[in-house]
């Protein structure tokens, strides 16, 4: 049942990533370990009403050809296309010049969140930034940016009614994953005797549930390579 992430209200884990079974597990005395980190995601479609039960992620590869801005006016209501290039502000490109666009998600959610806090945001409560791509799809061509980023662009229009094609995306950042997850020895093995703890709900790699149930490596490595030698000596004993 994942993690914590909702403990913020909405994360771009399901609700029914609620923590349940790892903390019945440590309520029965298996120790937790290792929650010392939040991942913030700056590339998530923004929240635009209440019907919403979770947060949609977007790749962060959307990052390398779409140019992230706001409006320089404040509370500036006007559609994006009718804001001229002056107007605008590229304030990764102007904070970060050496990086741009490409700057470490930490630093790129924090920018989005001050931004917005400041006024410049936009969308419904102005909480969201521009994705633009008008600048790479002159470049580069509809084809082209298609190849890389359609299923995206399908994905994003089908949530929004928006076309990306047409119109920049909006985004915003939002809690994506989450580390800790019951304390394991090499064998898998919690605290409590014989209570043995595979996958995403132990803190060993990836955490609880840090993607909301898709931890692969750990999945694969847990259950095909560790658990059919150590719970076969338990069973032994």
């Amino acid at each position: 049942t994942g993690g914590y992430g909702n403990v913020f209200y909405l994360s771009t884990n399901a609700k029914g990533c609620n923590t349940t079974a790892i903390w019945r597990a440590h309520r029965r005395g298996a120790l937790f370990a290792n929650p010392c980190y939040t991942q913030i995601h700056p590339t998530c479609i923004p929240v635009s009403g209440n019907h919403q039960s979770k947060l949609t992620l977007m790749s962060e590869s959307l990052r390398n050809d779409g140019r992230v801005w706001v409006p320089k006016r404040k509370h500036d209501t006007r559609p994006p296309r009718l804001i001229p290039d002056d107007e605008r502000d590229y304030y990764l490109e102007r904070m970060y010049p050496s990086f741009g666009n490409l700057v470490p998600r930490d630093i790129a959610s924090r920018a989005a969140k001050n931004i917005c806090d400041d006024g410049h945001g936009v969308g419904p409560g102005g909480l969201g930034v521009y994705l633009d791509f008008a600048d790479a799809i002159a470049r580069l061509g509809k084809e082209s940016v298609s190849a890389k980023y359609g299923n995206l662009f399908e994905m994003y229009a089908k949530i929004t009614g928006e076309d990306p094609y047409q119109v920049p995306m909006r985004i915003y950042p939002a809690v994506h994953y989450t580390m800790g997850g019951l304390w394991v020895d090499y064998d898998l093995r919690s605290t409590i005797p014989g209570l043995f703890v595979i996958g995403e709900a132990n803190f060993s790699d990836h955490g609880a549930n840090r993607l909301g149930a898709s931890a692969l490596m750990q999945g694969l490595a847990d259950g095909y390579f560790v658990l059919p030698t150590t719970i076969g000596d338990y069973l032994a004993d």
